[in-house]
């Protein structure tokens, strides 16, 4: 060990230093409790050596302790006989330090225990040792042994200290009991019990212990009243240590003194005390500790409220006249406490009124707040009706650009036209004299041919071919229109040319003309002999099965089913279809009916040709005039420069609102324009009005970043309402997905419905893409009346109606399908980014109230947006991944919106179904009424012959009646079809 300590001397022994024993509280030093000397002499080790070992022997205690060297020399100057002392005391620790903590909590429970007590009980009394000595090794152990022989000491099932406390209690019992000398009692083990105690609040866990046990400093604090006056010293020493507890050792003391009082009986607490502090005779050392025990009450008081109250106990009991008297006092630790007291009080008079002052303060500022929040709101008001004014011209000037741009991009595209026309007219300039200049080359050819055949018929001989004509020259192009409509020259016998005597050959075809395949026949096509074509044969010999799922078995039909189109998944793991299973929807299900529907027929459809050709819209933009567009800008600002170099240097933005900022960020001068328009920084009168301008903006420092700030102010509440409730609809929807268990039940009855189809051909599917969910609606039955999701949406009603209401967990799907990441990040980042150059700009404009008060209020939004938007990314991500998706390409928009279709499209299934079956409800019992109407008209015409034959003449005189009727023919109902006919 390289490290240096101060010993101390107690008595006759060399006190090691805490950080070598134990780790001391910082209470101590403010208790200012020393070693306790040891009552008596230590136990006789031999006598003193002979000097030369005497010094050995002490030099090996020194390097034990590890003495520094400064207090070596005076430890050497010693005289031999307290050297002596010292090295018996430190033989003795070692003999003492060799006993484990049991043995001295078993000699305790020994001497308590009442049998020992007897003289009949001698048994019980072998090897136990006598109290007095026995207290007396123990308090010299736990002064000087290490902390984990302490910790021992007081933990379970030991519990030396509340052992202590046990035997403190005994001791007014036991005292008065005789019987075997081991178990007498001494006066002065109530003593050694206090130092002991004293010992262990030398170590905090020690400490800990004592203060956390209930009552434990209420036994201490009876020991005040004790004949022995270090004995009352070291109950008060220990009180103030646990008064210096800031986890509530106020109030345990303040419940001891408490229960000293009700023991005692005094009329109030710390009564007793304050008599005994009083007392002319009472020793220094005695009013140290008391004193130390206030000043520690009122300096850890945990509140104003306990502070005062105990401070009035202490002045009832008789302190504020002792304090004079204490002042006085000749120890100098005396008088600083007893002054560090007087400065601690609390004049509470002087509090209740500086409450009421500031409490009339408070009404004051309350009132003038309100004032100011009434003009504020007045200032919004008129602010929010000039924005409206402002933002309605702002509109009209918009409106006024827009057609002034559409005009500009008119005209242009007019030039555009006019100067292609003009091109295509020098074309066809070119082309007529090209033209004209073959029509003479064929003339001169013409006059040759016919100077020829004149020449032939004057010497009627052989023609003479030795004189070769000129080349001909190629076929001229076709004439442009206006050439091709005007009349050509009649042309007479000698100069007509000759007709070619045969047609000309057509071009080749072209060289990279490749005829398209065929197209692939459609699902469910058949053959030319009426037989569905067989799929490509599969890869393997058994169905495949993605690594740790189990392999499912074909399902061969009973009768021939279309295909399910869809994508099944070859890789399942970390997606939803890995929890799923569709085994026991096959085995539960009963597909007869399915297959009675779905029955492929015996017929070839043929699929509607889709003309895909479509002509892209071509789209120019131009970007041009930024002059005379930072003009009209200008123009809409309609300040003076000087007022807008004021406003965006200052950040004022109620003489240039954001709206007008944002405008300026497209015309920020670049280094180039700067550069230039310093060099004519003298001629300003010659430069244009936008030059002006923004040479006027140039000394502004940090011209961009006040823009974009600026802007941002405005836009933010914008895009803060827009952002916000984005994220959450997609955290919303992504956490319907994950935890609805009925819609993992949906997609296990259509996994098990599409193998119960595919897997005789294709193979067991594991899962199925998204898109799956919308060719539910392709495959319909046999007489193409219902569709698959149909049949789905009817089975989970017959079979699965605990599922039935799965639509109503997938929540907020209507509102995610509306978002794009893409976006949204954008926006997220743009608040990011603005918060900082808002930080940024802040700390350059100390005393800008309006960048300050907007941070404040923005910052915190901002946090909790980035916040929510970064569980938003995790949650979406992790319901993509479920469905086999990627979410850092697949936007929201389209994800949510297949789910939704799914539950839109499933809806109108169970609807469409419902009115369907009550349409048939209605027919039935229309039919069966119609039914029953010819058995109603036999039945009326029996009762009516019957009562004519009990009636007579009256009744034939009511038949007679109704003969003479004519009866009328009615319509024909239009749900019957029966007529009816009524008598008028």
């Amino acid at each position: 060990h390289t490290h240096t300590h101060v010993f101390t001397m107690a008595g006759d022994e060399l006190v090691p230093p805490a950080a070598n024993v134990t780790k001391i509280s910082p209470r101590l030093s403010r208790a200012s409790i020393g070693a306790p000397v040891l009552q008596t002499e230590p136990e006789d080790l031999g006598t003193m050596p002979e000097k030369e070992e005497l010094e050995r022997q002490f030099r090996v205690l020194m390097e034990s302790m590890n003495v520094s060297p400064e207090h070596e020399k005076d430890l050497l100057d010693m005289p031999d006989d307290r050297k002596w002392k010292l090295v018996r005391n430190d033989m003795q620790r070692r003999i003492l330090a060799a006993l484990p903590a049991e043995y001295f909590c078993d000699q305790l429970r020994r001497h308590l225990d009442s049998d020992a007590r007897k003289k009949s009980k001698k048994t019980k009394s072998k090897g136990l040792e006598p109290s007095f000595e026995l207290l007396k090794k123990l308090e010299v152990l736990l002064r000087t042994t290490a902390a984990s022989w302490v910790e021992e000491f007081v933990d379970h099932p030991n519990n030396g200290h509340l052992l202590i406390l046990e035997f403190v209690a005994d001791l007014p019992t036991a005292a008065h009991l005789k019987g075997q000398p081991r178990v007498a009692r001494s006066a002065g083990e109530h003593h050694l019990c206090v130092l002991c105690v004293r010992a262990l609040m030398r170590h905090d866990y020690a400490f800990r212990k004592i203060v956390s046990e209930d009552g434990f400093v209420n036994q201490m604090s009876l020991s005040i009243r004790n004949e022995n006056l270090r004995t009352r010293v070291a109950a008060l020493q220990i009180l103030a240590l646990a008064a210096s507890d800031p986890g509530g050792g106020v109030m345990v003391v303040m419940d001891a003194m408490h229960y000293y009082s009700a023991m005692v009986g005094e009329p109030m607490r710390f009564l007793q005390l304050m008599e005994m502090l009083g007392d002319p005779n009472q020793a220094q050392e005695f009013q140290l500790a008391a004193m130390q025990l206030v000043t520690n009450l009122v300096n850890h008081a945990p509140d104003l409220n306990t502070l005062v109250y105990i401070q009035a106990d202490l002045a009832r009991a008789g302190l504020i006249r002792l304090l004079e008297t204490l002042g006085t006092s000749s120890n100098p630790d005396i008088r600083k406490l007893a002054r560090e007291y007087r400065n601690k009080l609390v004049n509470v008079d002087s509090i209740v009124q500086s409450r009421e002052e500031n409490y009339q303060l408070y009404h004051e500022t309350v009132d003038q707040v309100n004032a100011m929040q009434e003009t504020l709101e007045s200032v919004t008001r008129q602010r929010d009706e000039l924005r409206q004014l402002h933002k309605e011209a702002q509109l009209k000037a918009t409106e006024l650009q827009t057609t002034l741009i559409g005009a500009r991009k008119e005209k242009e595209q007019l030039a555009g036209k006019l100067a292609q026309v003009t091109d295509l007219l020098v074309e066809q300039q070119e082309l007529v004299a090209s033209t004209q200049q073959q029509l003479r080359e064929t003339e001169e050819q013409h006059r040759y041919t016919a100077e020829q055949l004149s020449e032939l018929a004057k010497r009627k001989g052989p023609i003479n071919y030795s004189r070769q004509p000129p080349p001909v020259q190629p076929a001229p192009p076709p004439p442009p229109p206006a050439m091709a409509a005007a009349p050509a020259p009649e042309a007479t016998d000698a100069t007509k040319p000759e007709e070619p005597s045969a047609n000309i050959p057509p071009p080749p075809p072209l060289m990279g003309a490749v005829p398209p395949p065929p197209a692939p026949p459609p699902p469910g096509a058949l053959s030319g002999d009426g037989v569905v074509p067989p799929p490509p044969p599969m890869m393997m010999g058994a169905s495949y099965a993605p690594p740790g799922m189990r392999p499912k078995r074909r399902i061969q039909p009973n009768v021939p089913l279309p295909m399910l189109n869809w994508v099944p998944l070859r890789k399942v793991d970390e997606t939803i279809f890995a929890e799923l299973d569709d085994e026991n929807i096959l085995a539960e299900m009963d597909f007869k009916e399915f297959e009675k529907e779905f029955k492929v027929r015996d017929i070839s459809a043929k699929m509607p040709v889709v003309d895909k050709s479509q002509k892209p819209k071509r789209i120019t933009v131009l970007e041009k005039n930024r002059a005379r567009n930072l003009v009209i800008t200008c123009r809409r600002i309609d300040l003076p420069y000087a007022d807008v170099r004021e406003a965006v240097d200052g950040t004022d933005l109620v003489s240039l609102p954001p709206e007008l900022a944002e405008l300026l960020i497209n015309y920020i001068p670049t280094d180039e324009e700067a550069e230039a328009l310093r060099k004519h920084d003298r001629e300003r009168d010659r430069l244009n009005e936008a030059e002006r301008f923004m040479l006027e903006m140039l000394p502004i420092e940090r011209y961009e970043s006040k823009l974009r700030i600026m802007a941002y102010i405005g836009y933010f509440d914008e895009i803060y309402l827009t952002v916000q409730p984005q994220i959450e609809a997609v955290l919303k929807a992504s956490e319907a997905l994950v935890t609805s268990l009925s819609f993992r039940k949906v997609l296990e009855i259509i996994l098990a419905f599409g193998n119960y189809m595919n897997s005789a051909k294709r193979g067991p599917a594991y899962g199925f893409k998204l898109p799956t969910f919308e060719r539910l609606l392709d495959t319909k039955s046999t007489d193409r009346s219902i569709t698959l999701l149909d049949f789905v949406s009817q089975t989970i009603e017959a079979h699965y109606p605990q599922v039935a209401t799965w639509c109503d967990d997938l929540v907020g799907l209507k509102e995610a399908a509306r978002v794009s990441m893409v976006t949204l990040t954008t926006d997220v980042q743009g608040l990011r980014k603005g918060i900082d150059l808002i930080l940024y700009e802040r700390e350059k404009q100390q005393q800008n109230f309006v960048v300050h008060s907007f941070y404040s209020s923005a910052v915190s939004k901002v946090s909790r947006v980035s916040e929510r938007y970064r569980v938003m990314q995790e949650r979406y991500s992790e319901v993509c991944t479920l469905f086999n998706e990627n979410a850092a390409v697949l936007e929201p928009f389209d994800f949510f919106a297949v789910f939704q279709r799914f539950v839109e499209n499933y809806q109108k299934s169970v609807t469409d179904r419902a009115n369907r079956l009550e349409a048939e409800r209605k027919q039935a019992a229309l039919e069966a009424l119609a039914e029953d109407q010819p058995a109603r008209k036999k039945a009326g015409k029996s009762q009516q012959a019957g009562r004519q034959k009990q009636g007579g003449k009256p009744a034939q005189k009511k038949r007679g009646r109704q003969a003479g009727m004519n009866p009328v023919e009615l319509p024909p109902h239009p749900i019957l079809n029966t007529t009816s006919k009524r008598p008028f």
